[in-house]
């Protein structure tokens, strides 16, 4: 009995530390998505901000890592926490304004003043530091 309470405490203490990230850490809070673009840019105009737009698919694997990797990083973090973020799904919901803006392969990162005019775009994955340094060059440029 006493080998069976190690073995599950520790097989809890696995799960326990996969799901805060694999290494003790607590997971981040999701990100305060909005559930559509015109919000996003009413929102935008409202407080003066850039709208950040995350273009996805369901079966898109760099867009999974994405979030997974760069969107959970917390200089990333800090730095979206002056935006406007909207997640548009680009075969759903998203597909008109994926099609407005040209937007060809998943992920693709727009930012958008408030009027819905491009500043910027990260096109495909990119790990958090190059990502981070590519917002902040959009953000001084906007």
């Amino acid at each position: 009995m006493g080998r069976r309470m190690i073995v599950a405490a520790t097989v809890l203490a696995v799960v326990v530390a996969e799901a805060c990230g694999g290494e003790g850490r607590v997971a981040a809070a999701p990100l305060p998505w909005e559930k559509s673009l015109g919000a996003a840019l009413a929102r935008a105009a409202a407080e003066n901000k850039v709208v950040m737009v995350d273009f996805y698919t369901d079966w898109c694997k760099w867009c999974k890592k994405l979030d997974a990797t760069t969107l959970a990083d917390a200089d990333v973090r800090e730095a979206l926490a002056g935006m406007v973020l909207v997640r548009l799904d680009a075969e759903g919901d998203g597909r008109e304004a994926a099609d407005r803006y040209a937007v060809e392969g998943y992920p693709t990162v727009l930012f958008l003043n408030a009027a819905g005019a491009e500043v910027g775009r990260i096109p495909g994955y990119m790990p958090a530091g190059p990502f981070r340094e590519e917002l902040d060059d959009i953000l001084a440029r906007s």
